[in-house]
């Protein structure tokens, strides 16, 4: 059994830093980004509430969907990297847009529907992929468990930060100041992943190809 090499341990759990500090920064601040900065009516942002509804219920169904391309994907560049780099790279895009662009009523909340899908959809792409990805990295359990374990400190450093170093910088300008922190963050995604997508060696086991292809039928039935 070959064993983890430490490049691709700590590029792979390191990586999680950006991904979890981008998550944080949606989830954290983006209502509360709308709620305070935007002059929206009560029907407004009753809307943009019911969209993100209907975003996490599509959510539960693009999952499966995602994971099902990415499992029957043969690029060149591996089975989950390069939908490692796709993902970070649009949603990143996303987070930008979703704290910077400013139509106003019922075009910020087009606007927002929209991105707020695409971002759901984009991340979810990287997500799907880099966790899908793990059982690549060993075969054995242990190593496993290790990754997953060490990947869960880095998990909490991008979110803790998010949560502990927004608010102090958020204040005067807080439009300009969001737009900035959102920039810094959609970066920080990118950079920490590039990281992952350089410093990982995917392995190809056996056992993988045995196993057939998933398909949507499948996880119906």
């Amino acid at each position: 059994m070959e064993k983890l090499d430490a490049r691709t341990k700590w590029s792979y759990c390191i990586g999680a830093t950006g991904r979890d500090a981008a998550y944080a920064m949606i989830s954290l601040y983006l209502i509360s980004y709308i709620q305070y900065t935007m002059n929206l009516t009560v029907a407004q942002f009753a809307a943009i509430s019911g969209i993100m509804i209907v975003c996490l219920i599509w959510d539960a169904i693009n999952d499966p969907m995602m994971g099902i391309i990415i499992e029957n994907s043969h690029l060149k560049l591996g089975k989950y990297r390069p939908w490692i780099l796709m993902g970070c790279i649009l949603a990143a895009i996303m987070i930008f847009l979703l704290f910077s662009v400013r139509p106003t009523g019922w075009g910020f909340v087009a606007f927002f529907g929209v991105s707020y899908l695409l971002w759901g959809m984009t991340y979810t792409m990287n997500d799907i992929a880099y966790w899908g990805m793990l059982p690549s990295l060993s075969s054995d359990a242990g190593e496993r468990n290790t990754l997953v374990t060490l990947m869960s400190i880095f998990i909490c450093v991008g979110q803790f930060t998010i949560a502990g170093v927004v608010p102090i910088i958020i204040a005067g300008n807080a439009v300009n100041a969001y737009r900035i922190v959102a920039l810094c963050v959609a970066l920080g995604f990118i950079a920490f992943q590039l990281l992952t997508f350089f410093g990982v060696r995917e392995r190809h086991h056996e056992a993988e190809d045995n196993a057939g292809k998933l398909s949507l039928k499948d996880i119906i039935i």
